[in-house]
Parts: structure tokens; C-alpha cells; sequence
């Protein structure tokens, strides 16, 4: 079994689809490419993993994932650690109005205190930031505040704006 195989289907379960994962994915592949190499794998395993549309895992699939989960899910924070690098990454969510207006010059004095620091930068709103910060999958957001944060979050108001008409 191809371990690339099991990567691609890790991406493709966890975005619940082939076009999510190849938006999402940490690098470039396209679109054929992975559904090529997820037929390759189903083959492998001489079974179907998931259900094309509307997406669902099937049950050999969702097994599949669960196995292979924990181990996709921290396999950059493990590089990091034994880089030397686990505290000089920051992944971080923010709305689109933020990351274009406010964040190219906070990023370049980020830049001159940190310059080891490595920034992933993902643009959400606040749902999709607060499923992330759950999930772990980023360490902070800064989007606009569009009602209570749920339990387990902790949000503070940075900046006020107020509009006039």
C-alpha cells in the first residue's frame, strides 16, 4: 500500500471530497491526480471508500480514516518538535477584509521580531474558525465577532468599529 495513497485519502476524508482536499491541500496536485491515485488505493484494497456525491465515507472508508487520522493529523507538529521548531509556528485563520487590510503590516513586524517564525495563514469566517480552533487545526483567529463564541473558546474584542451612515 502506497503511504501517498493514504495521505491523499486522509486530505479527501477530511474535506469531505476531492475538490475540498486538492483547494485545502498543503501542496499543489490536481484534481485527476488524486482521483487517480485514490482509485489506485481502493483497488489496493480491493474495496470502495467513500461515496463520490454526495460525499460519505463508506464503512471501510471510515475505518480506514480512523486509523490513519492521528497519525496525518500531527505529522507537522511532530517535524517540528524534532526541528526545534514546535514553538515558532503559528497557524492562523482570519477573514478575508482582515488578511488584505490590516495583516500585511502586522505580518512584516511580525517578520522583524520573528524571523523564524513560520505563519500559515487560512482565510474563514468565524464558524469556520471556531470548527478549526476545535479541531486544533489552527492556533488563533482574528475574524469579526458575529455573536457569542461557543464553549471551550476564549475571544476577546481587539478593535471597535463604529459606522456612521
Amino acid at each position: 500500500m502506497n503511504i501517498h495513497y493514504l495521505e491523499l485519502f486522509y486530505h479527501v476524508a477530511k474535506n469531505r471530497g476531492i475538490s475540498s482536499a486538492v483547494r485545502k491541500m498543503p501542496y499543489s496536485i490536481q484534481q485527476p491526480a488524486v482521483s487517480a491515485q485514490i482509485l489506485r488505493l481502493e483497488e489496493d484494497l480491493g474495496t470502495v471508500l467513500f461515496q463520490r456525491r454526495p460525499f460519505r465515507l463508506t464503512t471501510a472508508g471510515a475505518e480506514l480514516f480512523r486509523f490513519i487520522e492521528r497519525f496525518f493529523a500531527q505529522l507537522d507538529e511532530v517535524a517540528s518538535r524534532i526541528r526545534g521548531t514546535a514553538d515558532q509556528r503559528l497557524r492562523l485563520a482570519a477573514s478575508g477584509p482582515i488578511l488584505r487590510k490590516y495583516f500585511p503590516g502586522l505580518l512584516a513586524a511580525l517578520r522583524r521580531k520573528y524571523p523564524a517564525l513560520r505563519l500559515a495563514l487560512r482565510e474563514t469566517n468565524q464558524l469556520e474558525a471556531e470548527t478549526l480552533l476545535q479541531a486544533g487545526e489552527i492556533d488563533l483567529a482574528i475574524t469579526e465577532l458575529e455573536g457569542k463564541s461557543p464553549p471551550g473558546i476564549k475571544s476577546c474584542v481587539i478593535v471597535r468599529l463604529h459606522w456612521r451612515c
